[in-house]
């Protein structure tokens, strides 16, 4: 996945009649204000916390899609074989020929629409082509929310494809739309905690917004009187967690443990698992990026005076 953009916080339509008419409560930042309306600005009213809205209709929910109507089966079946061998042209193919098909109007089916967009916008060179993938990815994501937000997948690759959408956007536009990534990559987690790529997700959003330029920083700031909260640590945690779950799962998440032990000058636990993803299979071309970012990083980590490691957290 790429760095995250601050991406701007949407509301579910459906509820916002029903929440209008508690605004007058939160007038004060209280702390309990603050508890549940934490990182949107005030003068939008509409932009609860998405875990506020939907935390209570989910609790009973079937995340992991058990209840899905089985008149999906063959098409779910379809699109899933096809990420799997990443055929991604042929899926984008087999979607566009059957896109009047009242079934690719479910959630179930939507949701993979925009992973398999998202897919191939990292394929093409094409800039124009790559935006226009990205955001028929998002809508399908978007849409998929409306009936969708107890499904983890759905939250998960909406907050992948918004991000991707803001790289399209102003600064300003992203910075504000920071938290509605983490709310929708929160929720995956709630909804599935054994899924790792959600934490390795969750890790990425903490490691940017511990790496945020100064001038981000001041911008944020200037527009909310508050910064985005973020470690290293806090980073580290996450790809810890996404490891613990499913070793080895993904070259970027054994990346980014590397070089979050090397900004806590760990080096014994960078090396530690810079062997590891040095003697790991390349299949991707993916896995051959990560590859050569590591060769790169490794002189770093050489040079680091050999501290205890920054242990387990």
């Amino acid at each position: 996945m790429r760095s995250f953009s601050w991406l701007r916080f949407l509301f579910l339509s459906s509820h916002r009649n029903q929440l209008r008419r508690f605004i007058s409560v939160f007038n004060t930042r209280t702390t309990f204000y603050n508890g549940i309306y934490r990182h949107a600005p005030i003068p939008v009213l509409t932009s609860f916390p998405l875990w506020f809205i939907v935390r209570a209709a989910t609790q009973t929910e079937d995340a992991k899609e058990s209840n899905r109507p089985k008149n999906l089966a063959t098409i779910v079946e379809q699109l899933d074989t096809m990420v799997d061998k990443e055929e991604y042209q042929q899926a984008y193919e087999y979607i566009e020929k059957n896109k009047t098909n009242e079934l690719f109007q479910s959630h179930y089916i939507r949701w993979r629409i925009a992973r398999i967009f998202y897919k191939l916008s990292l394929t093409t060179k094409d800039k124009q082509l790559k935006k226009k993938l990205v955001e028929d990815g998002y809508e399908q994501a978007k849409l998929a929310l409306d009936h969708g937000n107890h499904i983890y997948s759905v939250h998960k690759w909406y907050g992948i494809l918004l991000n991707e959408k803001c790289q399209y956007t102003s600064t300003d536009e992203q910075i504000r739309s920071a938290y509605e990534v983490l709310d929708h990559f929160e929720e995956a987690v709630r909804l599935n905690p054994q899924d790792a790529t959600c934490y390795y997700l969750l890790g990425s959003w903490y490691w940017e917004v511990a790496q945020l330029s100064s001038w981000k920083r001041s911008i944020a700031k200037m527009i909310y009187g508050e910064l985005p909260r973020g470690t290293v640590h806090d980073a580290l945690k996450k790809f810890l967690l996404a490891e613990e779950i499913s070793p080895g799962f993904y070259s970027k998440n054994l990346l980014m443990l590397i070089k979050c032990y090397t900004e806590l000058h760990s080096r014994p636990a960078a090396m530690e698992y810079a062997k590891i993803l040095l003697e790991r299979e390349r299949k991707t071309q993916e896995d051959e990026e990560v590859y050569q970012e590591l060769i790169k990083l490794i002189p770093k980590i050489e040079r680091l005076v050999p501290f205890a490691p920054q242990g387990k957290m």
